[in-house]
């Protein structure tokens, strides 16, 4: 199943290939204010912060070069014009996000210093980390020059508000190929909105995948130590590479020409892209369908009501075009629709089994205490006992695998992310609940057959279900002080709190945040609201199915 259709390609100088996405807001020129290129019919204007003046004081100086760090256009100009012309810095580097105000005190005749209470951290690759409340102290130190007030040293990064951080900052999913180079996989990334984003997007997938997401879990089809350069003039990127990748296939060219595409895509306001090698273009691009990158839904609810099994509905239950009423037999409790909506697995009394277009139901897990079971994009249906994380298996084709969750405590929930490339795991321990996605390793035939590295996110309570929203987002339904609660989560980014829903029992991911759903105690099914909070959706349901 694919979700997007390579576009058309022209081949001169390059290779060109048309990009969809959202508009971004490339930005050059003055450093007071400048037109963004958004719309020919309605230009708007950003305010930049001012540069220095005559007759500042040290805290005024310091004050003036942090507000700038909102201002990351032409490479941090205003910033830069607070700096001693000695001193060395990069609003890049560290980004820290702040909670608290931002007010800088004199500590000496010669050093300014700010405190603030850090939730979140950006490093030099564009990593986001959220970080318990922390305190953080950074000082500059000042000299004159001509005359004027100036910064001779200041600590590594920029401070911002978390509204100064989502102004100045976007987050660009950089993809990488899952074992089959099939699909392409997506690491979130931070970068600073300006036109030398699209440079900074090419440096760092050349670099390859975060180290969690590395060591057989993800690759990239350009050779280590490719170089290349990008430029981003709208409604054109033009991107540069080392002649070295020339000596690859034509297929490895196109695989790169994939990677390319998914990641610049984010930028918006583009119609054309041009890709070089050493002054040649790349390999033309096939008629083949594009490894998926998007992992689109159903928009429909599906799930479980009067003992039935399908689409749900405010007037009940349809039964799914393919697989109709073979699962109701095996009275479900929880169930996972396969991306090509021929099969589902399901659990009910006897265990899992699987349900296909044709014949009976496949049994494939008879163990107690069974959780929901997962299904991943090569057929493989993920089981494990709520109390024995060790007893994970998978299995294809009447073949168990097995594939042991090294963690103590209970399983509350596994959900295999739709691109097969990471599991959401959440845990309830003798310490406390455990929130964590990590990656799958397989083999050549794609068997599941190891875990990589442990990607942990904080849960603000009690975990009660989990699910994946998109490729770089997971949603949390949690019990905490302030009731039942559903929070999304970023694999590197800021959260995003949906507010409290209280007798919320269960939670399914659908396409972005709007796709949620979450059911009642009493059934009933409700959806975020546009105006904030819960709606009900009309929908009365036993129990709500993933849709992989």
């Amino acid at each position: 199943m694919r979700a997007r259709r390579r576009a058309s390609v022209i081949v001169a100088l390059g290779v060109t290939v048309a990009l969809a996405g959202c508009v971004a807001i490339p930005m050059s020129g003055d450093v007071h204010s400048e037109q963004i290129e958004v719309d020919p019919d309605e230009v708007p204007t950003v305010v930049l912060p001012p540069s220095p003046v005559p007759g500042q004081t040290p805290v005024e100086i310091v004050q003036g070069f942090l507000n700038a760090g909102r201002a990351p256009q032409n490479r941090y100009q205003v910033a830069q014009e607070f700096l001693a012309p000695s001193a060395e810095w990069s609003g890049t580097s560290r980004v820290l996000v702040t909670s608290s105000a931002i007010n800088p005190i004199v500590v000496d005749a010669d050093t300014v210093a700010v405190t603030v209470t850090v939730v979140g951290e950006v490093d030099g690759s564009g990593h986001y980390t959220e970080v318990p409340s922390q305190v953080q102290t950074l000082s500059y130190d000042i000299t004159t020059v001509d005359g004027e007030n100036r910064i001779a040293r200041a600590d590594p990064g920029t401070v911002l508000s978390r509204n100064g951080f989502t102004t100045a900052f976007a987050a660009y999913p950089l993809y990488f190929y899952d074992p089959s180079f099939e699909l392409l996989v997506p690491d979130l990334r931070w970068f600073p909105i300006t036109r030398e984003v699209a440079d900074r997007i090419v440096d760092e997938l050349l670099l390859g995948p975060t180290a969690w997401l590395g060591a057989g879990v993800l690759f990239s089809a350009f050779p280590q130590g490719t170089t290349g350069r990008a430029v981003y003039r709208a409604p054109v990127v033009s991107v540069e590479l080392g002649a070295e990748v020339r000596t690859e296939s034509a297929l490895t060219q196109r695989r790169m020409l994939d990677q390319l595409q998914s990641s610049l895509r984010a930028l918006g306001n583009v119609t054309e892209f041009e890709v070089t090698a050493g002054e040649f273009d790349l390999a033309p691009a096939s008629d083949d369908a594009p490894p998926e990158d998007d992992y689109r839904v159903g928009d429909g609810t599906i799930g479980g009501s009067n003992g039935q099994f399908g689409s749900l509905t405010a007037e009940g239950v349809a039964p799914l075009p393919v697989i109709r009423t073979r699962a109701d037999a095996l009275q479900p409790s929880a169930a996972t629709l396969a991306r090509d909506r021929e099969s589902v697995a399901v659990l009910g009394p006897a265990g899992v089994s699987l349900v296909g277009a044709s014949g009976d139901p496949v049994p494939v897990d008879g163990r107690a205490g069974l959780i929901a079971p997962g299904l991943d994009p090569y057929g493989f249906v993920w089981t494990v006992p709520r109390s024995a994380p060790t007893g994970l298996i998978v299995t294809r084709d009447g073949e168990q695998f097995p594939l042991p969750l090294a963690v103590d405590g209970e399983v509350v929930a596994l959900e295999v992310s739709r691109d097969g490339a990471r599991a959401l795991v959440a845990l309830a321990t003798a310490n406390g609940p455990r929130l964590f996605v990590i990656g799958v390793q397989r083999n050549a035939d794609l068997v599941p057959v190891a875990f990589g590295a442990v990607y942990e996110l904080d849960p603000r309570g009690s975990i009660i279900d989990v699910a994946w929203v998109d490729g770089t987002h997971v949603a949390v339904l949690s019990a905490g002080q302030d009731g039942t609660e559903v929070d999304v989560l970023a694999l590197g980014g800021p959260p995003e709190q949906l507010g409290e829903i209280d007798g919320a029992v269960e939670i399914v991911g659908g396409n972005l945040v709007a796709g949620i759903r979450v059911r009642l105690a009493d059934g009933t099914v409700h959806r975020p609201s546009e105006a904030g909070g819960w709606r009900d959706t009309g929908v009365l349901a036993s129990f709500l199915g993933t849709q992989q």
